[in-house]
């Protein structure tokens, strides 16, 4: 009996050891994570070291000019699970850079991310949080001194939600709240762009919607714009550990 509770309890302790807590970002002490109350809109000034993560949603913000300083780094159909391994190619020459070697050529302070559109298309909450706690540990590591701000996506219309197999709006919606859990885990700042852009059924009203059901219309990206710049942190002078970052 003794032996059997020696080595259930060496067990438990060598389990608890071999946990590896997640890895935290760098943030504001004065902003705690995840929410940002809402202020006047920032200024172009703010987005100077700033650097857009997404897909082609992300490409139409670049494209319509609504952060004119700012840098991005998109490609089409990435996600959550394919942003490691996407590589964009450095002019004139055929070396390729991954998708965080390419943000780090901006030496940004604050980092946007805004994936997972593609994936809850064809897969469950619980995988495109999988891929998302991953690309956590990612972007932390390549980037420990950056406030890093997480948007959750908006949902597609009904017509495209309802194709050749319906997709449960549920999917989007709990996406919505899994990611601003994952942002209290990490320290990421989280800005709600689901719930600004939803209707009352969950689905991308025609106003948002560019035609295709997916891809956001101008009043939509002014939306994302104005949700961006009324929701800043100001970077701190000093980090957590009361150095100069």
């Amino acid at each position: 009996m003794i032996l059997a509770a020696l080595m259930l309890l060496l067990g438990g302790t060598a389990f608890a050891e071999d946990e590896t807590p997640a890895l935290k970002a760098f943030y504001n002490p004065e902003f705690l994570p995840p929410l940002v109350e809402a202020h006047d809109p920032a200024g172009d000034e703010y987005f100077t070291d700033a650097v857009f993560i997404g897909d082609s949603m992300m490409e139409r913000m670049e494209m319509l000019g609504g952060f004119p300083t700012a840098n991005f780094v998109w490609q089409v159909g990435m996600s959550p699970a394919s942003v490691g391994r996407k590589q964009f190619r450095v002019k004139g020459t055929n070396a390729r850079l991954t998708t965080y070697e390419k943000a780090a050529e901006y030496n940004p302070k604050k980092i946007y991310i805004m994936l997972g559109a593609n994936g809850l298309d064809n897969y469950a909450t619980s995988y495109i949080v999988a891929d998302y706690e991953r690309l956590a540990d990612a972007v932390i590591t390549n980037f420990p001194d950056a406030l890093i701000y997480v948007i959750a996506p908006p949902p597609m219309s009904y017509k495209r939600m309802h194709g050749e197999y319906v997709i449960p709006t549920k999917r989007y919606s709990n996406f919505a709240e899994e990611l601003r859990l994952l942002a209290e885990r990490r320290n990421f700042y989280y800005l709600d762009l689901y719930h600004v852009l939803a209707d009352e059924k969950g689905y991308l009203p025609g106003k948002f919607d560019a035609g295709d059901g997916y891809h956001l219309s101008r009043n939509a990206c002014d939306e994302l714009e104005n949700l961006v710049r009324r929701h800043t942190v100001p970077y701190p002078a000093v980090n957590m550990e009361g150095e100069q970052p």
